[in-house]
């Protein structure tokens, strides 16, 4: 055999080497990203605050991206213009997530995770309004079959959810959807990392500000609620590190793909856990917005179709 012909074959095998392992560990965040809502219930009907929460995962995450500038040696300096768009990421992270867990105190973690996972269908609509991608007839058919999917899943039946959790996890998604289209607007390939590092800081600073100014630090009060405060915090943090370091191993639009798996975690999660039991229309109504999804991600450009994870 030729020496080169070797010398390739072990590069495109150490190359496959490299995919799967990237891949490995998406699945590992996405299931980070899954079991965080159900475990996260777990410490709030144990005393703890969604915004407490909140303010912690948010300190974790910022420690977890440190280490990812240092592995990668990333400069965190980034251009005055970039600081006023990390500042509003930051902010918008903050509500992404405060919005997110703070649903799941009024309605089940299934509904909820449904609700604020049609922030890609949202993305849609909101990227045409700002001109950034047309909205095309996919994207209004993912917007139709979304909103039905809402409709059947809020509306109908004794489990029907609490209009609170409802607009909550819906606002959540449109900011996780008006986060992602700011990210593809400002980043590119030399600044992402630097970005989601302030607006980490912005959104660290955020909710530990209004968490210490509304309800102040409320902790679980029992072991169960513990490990389920533990478990959220670390879950969440350790997904968004491992996403960010796997992104550069699979690429960006691969990665969009498996992070589809998160909401259909999260909901198996939250039978598993909670022992949740969505009613006939409310599984058929999260089945029309999970598609809606697979529907609106095909054709977003990769940085868009995965910003969003940041404030799940």
């Amino acid at each position: 055999m030729n020496p080169k012909d070797s010398e390739e074959n072990a590069v495109s095998a150490a190359l496959s080497k490299q995919e799967r392992f990237g891949f490995a560990m998406l699945f590992a965040a996405a299931v980070g990203f899954g079991l965080s809502p159900s475990c996260a219930k777990l410490a709030y009907d144990a005393g703890a605050e969604p915004l407490t929460l909140v303010a912690a995962r948010f300190i974790l995450c910022l420690l977890g991206i440190l280490v990812i500038v240092r592995i990668r040696g990333t400069p965190l300096i980034i251009e005055k213009k970039l600081f006023v768009g990390a500042l509003v990421m930051g902010c918008l992270l903050a509500w992404n997530a405060s919005g997110y867990l703070s649903a799941i105190k009024y309605i089940s973690v299934s509904l909820a995770t449904a609700l604020f996972y049609t922030f890609p269908v949202q993305v849609g609509l909101i990227a045409a309004i700002y001109g950034v991608e047309a909205l095309t007839s996919r994207r209004v058919l993912a917007l139709l079959i979304a909103f039905s999917g809402v409709l059947l899943s809020v509306g109908f039946g004794e489990n029907g959810g609490d209009w609170r959790g409802v607009l909550l996890a819906l606002g959540a998604g449109t900011g996780a959807a008006m986060s992602s289209v700011l990210f593809i607007r400002i980043a590119h390939s030399g600044n992402s990392i630097a970005l989601v590092f302030w607006a980490t800081l912005i959104a660290s600073l955020v909710s530990c500000t209004v968490m210490v100014s509304t309800v102040g630090l409320q902790l679980p009060n029992n072991e169960t609620g513990w490990l389920g405060f533990i478990v959220s915090m670390f879950g969440f943090s350790f997904a968004l590190v491992t996403y960010y370091l796997a992104l550069p191993l699979v690429g960006a639009v691969r990665a969009a793909l498996t992070a589809n798996l998160e909401p259909v975690i999260a909901i198996a999660a939250a039978v598993a856990i909670l022992n949740e039991r969505p009613n006939g229309f409310q599984v058929l109504g999260i089945a029309l917005i999970l598609g809606s999804i697979l529907l609106a991600k095909r054709g977003l450009p990769g940085a868009i179709a995965q910003s969003g994870v940041q404030g799940s």
